[in-house]
């Protein structure tokens, strides 16, 4: 002190040098170096603080409690593990003995000899039983009490004793066990070397062995079995049910029976299994019987689900192996493809009534044909056709796709069939009949059916009235989409008995058929069926000789023509009659001819003007106005060229022939003729007329009478027998007053039968009668010397001979 305190307040003598320590400062990092076990303890206690820290203190009391409890842990380790040497265990092993072939129901002893060492101290004997045998159930296991005392250490499902019989349940696939013989707690030591130098362990093992070949000789028969079935079903095999077979049940007694010595309950499994089969070929027996029906799909299914619900462990590894399926619902029957399909057809059907039920097994029996051959044999079996709705349902069969809907023919109520992933085997034409693929029990009789159904006669579609055309196109429309011959329409009653009436009646139902048929729209059968005997009828009617056999008269033209003035205009078609083309023009054409012959008979026929044999054209067009309701002048309503309309009536005229003879017979008539056509409207009057006379030629009907030396004569040439003719009898100066008219042949005068005959010098037997000029009464006057008298002759160009007499001589 008084060293530090000299150097720092006095000053140094100056006589000498001194040398004197001073204090190093605190280092300036804060560290404070400290010993190794110091440091190591910090670091224990609190890891996250530096250990040489200046200012380091405990923050938290948790870590030296830890770090002084694992000391304690870690000193009480090294007093114990010091104490004594480890007790050693002794292991063996052997291999158990193969059971007899087949399922049986057996013990097996295991006998093992363990050596136990010299040496050492033991704490068990361990005996491994290698290569145990498969076992179904529980294996029972009887460990022998051995000659040293020991406890028991086994995985028994009760606890471990020596002579009893323990039951164990063997994991999968495990093949050994291990049996431990444990040193007893207060055992002296040797143990168990004091009891025996080679101690002997005796085991016995019970189970049922050999379950697993024997299983798979029962599964492989199971599945045979129902793989026949299944090719069955396939097949169509009508054959009663029979499986499943004698083997399959003797194998499946033997096997419960074995297994019932065991307590294994393998009774179920085997039952249902034969139960499931049973009732597989029950229902294919049913489906395919001669009067076959629906089996109960449903209760099928549940009996191979309940099997296969029984199926566990080592019986369902044994089914799967087998290829055994778990469900015969489609997607999941595995080989059982057939069955599956077939069963889930009637499941489909189950719930229709019981008449439905067995009309619809014969079409799942189609359904599922497997080829045309089999196709072929089910058809037969088919139902006949009921209604229009039955066979529509069968032409949804023919082409169909796989899986579609297939409607069930023949039901009492809608109901279809739809086969997964399967379509049935019918291919080719839609539609019933010989060369159609609809299905039907016998084509040509179900066609015949359908045609019947759709008012069909022998292929013969029949329509007698308008009425029936709307009915018959629509079975027509039917038969083309379900008959694959459609039938012809027959039409015959419709038209029946037309050929024979007039065209007004005709006109009127042919109206009323072609409003019905509507051939302008429709095209189909029935129209051209109409249109054809449409034009059949009106070529026969418009026929050139049937024309005339109908206009014998004008009342004739009148009652035939009258009301079917429009009647071409109903066929929308032109008329072809044989190989000619009939126009409008041409039937009128026709019409007018038949008029015009009726024109020149009208007179006559009528009796308009007897006098005059009928040559009288005034009283002709009188009588023509009268009957058609025509007015002066008109004579007729003609129709124009280009027109279909019928004319009522045609142009009045008259016949080249019948003009001719008024010429010749009454010239008078000519210019009544001459006179019609010139009032006549135009187009009305169609005919000849006289030609006038040249000047100075003697005109036919004209006789000259001279003196009685003179006699005339005149042949009335071109005038009909019978027919009355006016002549025209011109008086010379050197003529008498009285004419003896004579002729070969008789004659009426007037209305007068000339039957007087004398004899003639020159002319010989003659008929005659005298004509008085001077008596009005006897002979028309027309002008002074210009008499007109009336002969009717009695045959064709008759010969009269006029003689001038001066005094009456008779």
């Amino acid at each position: 002190m008084n060293a530090v305190g000299a150097t720092a307040g006095t000053p140094p003598a100056e006589s000498g040098r001194i040398v004197v320590a001073t204090a190093l400062p605190a280092p300036d990092d804060g560290l404070v170096r400290v010993s190794w076990p110091r440091t190591i303890w910090r670091l224990a206690l609190d890891p996250e603080a530096h250990p040489w820290n200046a200012r380091w203190r405990l923050r938290r009391r948790t870590p030296l409690a830890a770090v002084i409890a694992a000391l304690l842990l870690l000193l009480l380790f090294a007093l114990s593990g010091c104490s004594s040497a480890p007790l050693q265990s002794l292991r063996s092993s052997t291999a158990a003995a193969r059971p007899a072939q087949g399922l049986r129901c057996e013990s097996i002893l295991v006998s093992q000899e363990v050596q136990v060492p010299l040496e050492g101290e033991l704490g068990d004997v361990r005996m491994t039983i290698d290569d145990v045998p498969p076992v179904l159930g529980k294996l029972r296991i009887l460990v022998r009490r051995p000659r040293f005392a020991a406890s028991l250490e086994l995985s028994a499902d009760q606890k471990p004793e020596f002579d009893k019989v323990l039951d164990l349940s063997p994991g999968a696939g495990q093949r050994s066990i291990t049996i431990v013989l444990s040193r007893p707690p207060h055992a002296r030591d040797g143990w168990p070397r004091r009891d025996c130098k080679a101690c002997r362990v005796d085991v016995e093992l019970t189970g049922l062995f050999g379950a697993r070949e024997a299983l798979d000789a029962f599964f492989a028969r199971a599945t045979q079995e129902a793989a026949a079935i299944d090719g069955a079903f396939a097949s169509q095999a009508p054959e009663p049910a029979t499986r499943p077979g004698s083997a399959l049940r003797d194998l499946a007694e033997s096997m419960s029976a074995e297994a019932r010595r065991c307590g294994v309950p393998l009774d179920e499994p085997v039952r249902s299994i034969q139960a499931a089969l049973a009732q597989l070929d029950a229902a294919r027996a049913l489906l395919y019987a001669a009067e076959p029906d629906v089996p109960d799909a449903a209760a099928v299914l549940r009996a191979w689900e309940a099997a296969g619900a029984t199926m566990k462990d080592a019986v369902a590894a044994s089914a799967r192996a087998a290829g055994w399926p778990s469900s015969l619902r489609t997607g999941s029957a595995g080989r059982l493809r057939s069955a599956a399909l077939q069963l889930d057809a009637a499941g489909q059907v189950a719930a229709l009534p019981a008449d439905d039920r067995r009309v619809a097994a014969r079409w799942i029996a189609v359904a599922v044909a497997p080829d045309p051959t089999a196709l072929g044999q089910r058809l037969p079996a088919l139902p006949p056709i009921r209604d229009l709705d039955d066979a529509q349902a069968r032409l949804e069969w023919v082409n169909a796709r796989a899986g579609a809907a297939l409607p069930i023919p023949g039901l009492s109520r809608r109901s279809s069939l739809r086969i997964r992933d399967w379509s049935p085997p019918i291919r080719g034409k839609r539609c019933i009949g010989p060369g159609g693929a609809a299905p039907a029990r016998n084509a040509a009789e179900d066609a015949s059916t359908v045609a019947k159904l759709l008012g069909i006669d022998e292929r013969r579609l029949r329509i007698a009235r308008a009425a029936d055309i709307a009915t018959a196109r629509d079975a027509l429309r039917h038969s083309t989409e379900l008959l694959c011959e459609g039938p012809q329409p027959d039409v015959v009653a419709l038209f029946q008995g037309l050929e024979a009436k007039e065209l007004g009646p005709i006109a009127e139902l042919l109206e009323e058929i072609v409003a019905a048929a509507d051939p302008r729209r429709n095209h189909d059968e029935v129209a051209r069926a109409i249109l054809a005997r449409t034009s059949q009828l009106l070529c026969k009617v418009f026929d050139a000789e049937n024309v005339q056999q109908r206009v014998a008269s004008v009342v004739g033209y009148k009652v035939f023509v009258e009301g079917g003035t429009r009647i071409l205009d109903l066929v929308p078609q032109p008329l072809v009659c044989g190989n000619h083309l009939l126009t409008a023009r041409e039937v009128r054409r026709r019409l007018r001819a038949a008029y015009r012959d009726a024109l020149d008979k009208h007179a006559v026929k009528d009796r308009l003007c007897p006098v005059r044999a009928g040559k009288c054209p005034d009283e002709v067009a009188a009588s023509v106005r009268r009957l058609f309701g025509l007015r002066r002048p008109e004579l007729a309503e003609p129709a124009p060229p280009e027109s279909r309309r019928l004319e009522f009536p045609p142009p009045f005229g008259f016949s080249d022939e019948w003009v001719q003879k008024l010429d010749r017979c009454a010239q008078e008539a000519c210019e009544a003729l001459s006179r019609l056509r010139s009032e006549a409207p135009f187009g009305q009057f169609d005919g000849p007329v006289c030609p006038p006379r040249e000047p100075g030629v003697e005109r036919p009907q004209e006789v000259m009478l001279a003196s009685p030396e003179s006699p005339s004569s005149i042949t009335l040439s071109s005038c009909d027998a019978h027919a009355g003719v006016r002549l025209t009898l011109r008086r010379l100066r050197e003529a008498g007053t009285l004419v003896a008219i004579a002729s070969s042949h008789p004659f009426r005068y007037g209305s007068e039968n000339v039957t007087r005959q004398g004899r003639h010098p020159q002319l010989g037997r003659i008929y005659e009668r005298v004509a008085d000029l001077t008596d009005p009464d006897d002979v028309s006057r027309r002008a002074d010397s210009v008499f007109e008298v009336a002969l009717t002759p009695t045959v064709a160009n008759q010969v009269f001979y006029f003689f001038s007499l001066r005094r009456r001589d008779y």
